[in-house]
């Protein structure tokens, strides 16, 4: 019997680049030389395909056939062995989806056509629009463009344009005062299930604990010291899950200033603790 259930889905970040610099990506913030040097150069490091199949492979032998997607902070589609890694990931009876800002898509529709066939879903991130209007026809040009394809949107608008439809929420590592589409807040007794959902691999083997832990701050191990049923239920990651279950975010530093809202009620309290988020981003550069 195991102490926690295995991820539903599994994100493997391929390479570490993106050709973009969002406003509300925490990658546009670093400087710890993950992702930008303290200078702005970006990472060009690259998990070596052999790992990716063996991570697979270790993922099929726990029994796992759910999600596999191939980027965390990075464009997927700037690898071009992104379709070869989402045929893989079919052969094992697994569910490639993908997340893209689109600007490959825009320019290849052979590339259009693999993706269509290859995945579950793909999530294409709208993140020019100055109106709704716009936004309107964006999305209809990518149903036109992936017309055989499980589309769906990520829709973040420009900041400073006026009342447009977004999707943009807090992250616990972009400054705070970005326009939002919801309040700034931390949640200090929440319940957080978030960890317990995927198991994110950066593309230098880091397990990191959630979307929010761009950085690997919870140290909880590498691909290429461990395997993956040894990072996924050590002793050190069923606590923080357990912990994060009962709301007990004020044991890390990340999670106690995290926006992400609560995934279930408070435990034996009443209603939850809610503060203003620090403006402060801490450990970007540590």
């Amino acid at each position: 019997m195991k102490p926690i259930p295995l991820f539903e889905r599994i994100q493997i970040e391929s390479q570490s680049q993106c050709n973009r610099s969002c406003w509300f990506c925490p990658r546009t913030y670093d400087r710890s030389g993950r992702y930008l040097s303290e200078r702005g150069a970006p990472s060009t490091s690259t998990m070596p395909t052999e790992k990716i199949l063996d991570i697979l492979d270790q993922a099929e032998a726990l029994g796992f056939r759910g999600g596999v997607t191939f980027n965390c902070y990075s464009e997927p589609l700037l690898d071009d062995r992104n379709i070869m890694l989402a045929c893989e990931a079919r052969k094992r009876l697994m569910k490639p989806y993908i997340h893209t800002n689109g600007d490959v898509l825009k320019k290849d529709k052979s590339l259009c056509r693999k993706i269509s066939a290859l995945y579950e879903y793909i999530v294409i991130g709208l993140y020019d629009y100055k109106t709704n209007e716009e936004l309107e026809l964006t999305m209809e040009y990518w149903r036109n463009r992936l017309p055989d394809s499980n589309l769906r949107f990520s829709t973040i608008g420009l900041p400073g344009e006026g009342p447009v439809r977004s999707m943009a929420i807090p992250r616990a590592l972009v400054p705070a005062g970005r326009p939002m589409a919801v309040p700034d807040l931390t949640f200090m007794n929440g319940p957080c299930r978030r960890p317990l959902v995927r198991m994110i691999i950066r593309y230098d083997g880091e397990m990191c604990n959630c979307c929010e832990d761009i950085h690997g701050a919870f140290n909880l191990g590498n691909v290429y010291r461990n395997s993956l049923e040894e990072l996924w239920f050590s002793d050190k990651h069923v606590k923080i899950v357990n912990n994060l279950l009962e709301g007990q975010r004020g044991h890390y530093e990340l999670c106690s200033n995290c926006p992400q809202s609560p995934t279930g009620p408070a435990m034996g309290e009443r209603k939850i603790k809610i503060r203003p988020r620090r403006s402060h981003i801490s450990g970007m550069s540590s």
